[in-house]
């Protein structure tokens, strides 16, 4: 069957040959094939340009969301942080204030604690324990927000000193029972700094067994370096702690220009270390240089003593 379909066309082939011409055949064939490598070459050009048409709106609005997204980042980031204009798309970050902690020590009295708060800061106040005379300061305590105990410690030359004063002669039980009269007293404080103590906490025996006994109750020491010779700092680093200390005394002399100039020495101390603490007296002067120094306060953030 195949055969005479072969036949059929040679016989035909052979007919058209003869009347047009092999010549004119070839010349047919040829053209056909270039019409072919034509229309072909055409549509792949017309491919071409339709995909780039395409990428090019792809990457049009691709830049257009971007430039949206920058205008908008721009609104949002092009604002002014330490009098320096951020640019568009910058990740901004806010370095926080060095921390100023201020302690008022010797704290007794209502007309201190009430001197104390109206000073529109987070002043620490250091409340003195109760004694005979003056048996109210662990109530006076209730009306803060935070505070700690000013423990008094056996100084070098002291005429009169406070009735609960611990001593270097007192052993580890004794330091521990009047550390326990304290916590009654004062339930909510945990930090206790020295008042006096300049012998005390010059003794490094006596230290040993105050920093066991504090530690016993869930207390902090706050070193308030009333001697050059405290042994606060070895004892501390031995037990691999780390420890809170005073580094600055705000009213050594009571004069209120005299005052702001160790608040602000207090200020560049903190931005040297990151936080500083500072100790005070409730006196009028001091109270006078605070709330100065709390309508200017915007290089430090005062803060309580927990907070560091």
């Amino acid at each position: 069957m195949a055969s005479r379909k072969r036949k059929k066309f040679t016989i035909k082939y052979r007919k058209v040959r003869k009347k047009i011409g092999t010549k004119k055949i070839h010349i047919v064939i040829v053209s056909v094939l270039m019409i072919c490598i034509l229309t072909a070459t055409l549509l792949c050009i017309g491919h071409f340009f339709n995909n780039k048409t395409t990428r090019d709106f792809v990457v049009t609005n691709t830049t257009i969301s971007n430039i949206s997204e920058a205008n908008n980042t721009t609104i949002a980031s092009n604002i002014t942080i330490d009098n320096q204009t951020t640019q568009p798309n910058q990740t901004i970050f806010v370095k926080p204030k060095p921390k100023l902690v201020i302690i008022i020590d010797d704290v007794t009295f209502e007309r201190q604690l009430d001197d104390i708060l109206s000073i529109p800061l987070k002043i620490t106040p250091s409340f003195l324990p109760p004694t005979t005379k003056t048996n109210f300061s662990d109530k006076l305590a209730k009306r803060t927000e935070f505070h700690m105990v000013h423990l008094p410690l056996e100084a070098m030359n002291f005429k009169s000193p406070e009735e609960s004063t611990l001593l270097v002669s007192d052993s580890y039980d004794v330091i521990l029972q009047k550390l326990r009269m304290l916590k009654i007293k004062f339930p909510h404080a945990i930090f206790y700094n020295n008042h006096t103590g300049s012998k005390f906490t010059a003794d490094f025996e006596a230290m040993e067994r105050l920093f066991k006994a504090m530690d016993e109750m869930g207390l902090i020491f706050v070193d308030s370096k009333t001697t050059a010779d405290t042994k606060a700092p070895k004892i501390a680093k031995k037990e691999g702690k780390k420890l809170l200390q005073r580094d600055v005394f705000l009213d050594n002399v009571i004069e209120k220009e005299a005052i702001k100039e160790q608040i602000l020495l207090a200020v560049m101390k903190a931005k040297e270390q990151n936080f500083a603490i500072a100790i005070g007296h409730p006196h009028k002067e001091t109270i006078a240089a605070l709330k100065e120094f709390a309508k200017e306060c915007d290089e430090v953030e005062v803060v309580y003593i927990k907070d560091l």
